[in-house]
């Protein structure tokens, strides 16, 4: 009976067709036979890794008359997959070399080799309090140092230092519910995932605290936050600053950034396996939406879902050079209404409650333009406050659906 070969596009596979050609990984080592019947979850670990085809077979008919022209199209179409087959093979590599790849793109001008960071200029508000803007700075210092290093470095990358510099710059920070206020007045448009990092620790720091977690864990939480992105610091420059829409090569890349991190964490760290499972399971969801695993509930590190949680609020939060930064408030109708489900839910309460008690007082500008304080919280949604204006007039949100806070104001 024989077979037909033919590409199918990874998008296309279904369950149960079986694959033509066997897949080897980067290191030789067997992925798949040829023959395997492909499931769901292989279906998805070959979108995770960034193919783009694959080679199927199916058993030809008995009644299909080949002629030579349908037998050199087959033929040229195999040629055509094992070319592709090729360089999908060399884009796996280059996943695995991200040193190399920043040495290619250093040598075509694209990016600058940035081995050592410069002193960090961040300008903090005159209200922010000395004492966090020096821990801050210190965290940022350090972080910068190392993931800095990361892409061209990685034998110099010092955990240790990083492990100090939670007890000395993040732990003095997290009784004070104030740093997330103080979070706010920052901008990230430069360094952004130096600042994030340092943001996510800082705020999963909070967050255990208020968990009541023992004091192990919250330094183990803080240690995983602050390294929960450095598969990003194996990703080059020019994808990982990019202000438009990636392409669908570019996203790959990006979304293998936790199985990059997971893998650097462990050979070049010495690091607890909770840490490691920050590193690659911040991106998995409740529900089983996430990536890179799809794993649920259960299969999520605690720490990992304190982060996700932190890693969520921060990327809606955080100033860029491009994109519109959310207010807290905006930030928590967000999750409220789009991550049900997806984050857990007790430490999304815990996070979201212990948050909200910071937004009395706040001044605010409403998306009419006037400003204002607010001065009451609805108790069944405190994302619509009551807010009294500078003119004395009283806002009541809740009943005032076309108004919003869409500004936070600092003076």
């Amino acid at each position: 009976m024989g077979y037909v070969y033919r590409r199918q596009a990874i998008d296309d596979l279904v369950p149960g067709m079986v694959l033509g050609k066997m897949i080897v990984t980067t290191d030789g080592k067997i992925f798949l036979n040829e023959g395997a019947v492909l499931t769901l979850r292989t279906i998805q670990t070959l979108q995770l890794w960034g193919f783009r085809y694959v080679e199927i077979r199916e058993e030809r008919q008995n009644d299909w008359q080949g002629t030579d022209n349908d037998v050199k199209n087959d033929s040229e179409e195999i040629s055509e997959q094992t070319e592709i087959q090729k360089d999908v093979e060399q884009a796996a590599l280059e996943l695995e070399n991200a040193a190399a790849i920043a040495e290619e793109l250093i040598s075509a001008g694209n990016i600058s080799e940035d081995v050592t960071p410069e002193q960090d200029e961040t300008e903090f508000p005159s209200n922010v309090p000395l004492e966090f803007v020096e821990h801050y700075q210190a965290a940022l210092q350090i972080l910068k140092k190392h993931l800095g290093k990361v892409r061209f470095v990685k034998d110099d990358f010092n955990g240790d230092e990083i492990r100090q510099m939670v007890t000395t710059s993040i732990i003095p920070l997290i009784e004070d519910h104030s740093v997330t206020d103080f979070l706010q007045m920052i901008s990230h448009e430069e360094d952004y995932l130096y600042h994030h990092s340092v943001d996510v620790g800082i705020i999963a720091g909070c967050l255990s605290f208020w968990m009541g977690r023992s004091y192990h864990e919250i330094e183990e939480t803080i240690l995983g936050a602050l390294l929960h992105d450095v598969g990003k610091a194996l990703i080059p420059l020019k994808v990982l600053n990019k202000p438009g829409s990636l392409t669908d090569e570019e996203m790959h890349l990006v979304r293998f950034h936790s199985i990059r991190g997971y893998k650097f964490l462990k050979e070049y760290g010495d690091f607890s396996q909770s840490v490691l499972l920050c590193a690659l399971q911040h991106h998995e969801r409740i529900d089983g939406s996430g990536y890179p695993m799809a794993v649920r509930g259960d299969k999520i590190h605690p720490y990992a879902k304190v982060i996700a949680v932190a890693d969520v609020f921060d990327a809606m939060t955080s100033a860029r050079g491009y994109g519109s930064r959310a207010t807290p408030y905006e930030a928590v109708e967000i999750m409220k209404r789009e991550m049900a489900g997806k984050l857990d839910q007790q430490i999304c309460s815990i996070f979201l409650d212990k948050l909200s008690q910071r937004f009395v007082g706040d001044i605010v500008q409403l998306s009419n333009g006037q400003r204002g304080e607010v001065v009451f919280l609805n108790p069944h949604d405190c994302t619509r406050p009551i807010v009294r204006t500078r003119d004395g007039e009283f806002f009541d949100l809740d009943k005032h659906r076309n108004l919003s806070i869409n500004k936070m104001l600092h003076s």
